[in-house]
């Protein structure tokens, strides 16, 4: 789970929406041996059974993760729109971010449709519904 999104109402009509990709860079660092793996990888590889990561397993699937309810470095953009989706204000930043679910692409496309998928995993205090709302707001 490399990125992440968020989605809140600010008044007066604006929204802020931010993009979090997971920040490897504090465990990659330059010229290791790591850092030279991942570039000759370039990118991990999605077969239809299996994944061939770019960087080792340990943290890709776990410490760079962005796994629910769990405190995770992040790069991130966030941008204040107003009621015509015009970007009035932007920042770039690296993060300290605490994701709240963890959706697949077809499972926030079931919450947007109004279905209920199986249980996606919602850190609480979050509900179901919660996501549902911001997903839509993303989309609106």
């Amino acid at each position: 789970l490399d990125d992440a999104l968020h989605f809140r109402e600010l008044g007066n009509g604006r929204v802020e929406v931010g993009v979090h990709i997971a920040d490897v860079s504090y465990f990659v660092r330059p010229g290791t041996g790591v850092d030279d793996e991942a570039r000759l990888r370039a990118t991990s590889i999605y077969l239809v059974d299996q994944v061939i990561p770019m960087l080792p397993r340990r943290l890709c699937e776990d410490l760079c993760s962005l796994n629910p309810n769990t405190d995770r470095l992040a790069f991130s953009v966030v941008w204040e729109m107003d009621g015509e989706g015009r970007v009035v204000r932007e920042s770039f930043a690296r993060t300290l971010i605490r994701s709240c679910a963890k959706l697949s692409y077809g499972v926030a496309q079931a919450l947007v449709d109004g279905e209920t998928p199986a249980e996606p995993a919602i850190a609480p205090p979050h509900a179901l519904e919660d996501v549902r709302a911001d997903l839509r707001g993303l989309m609106s």
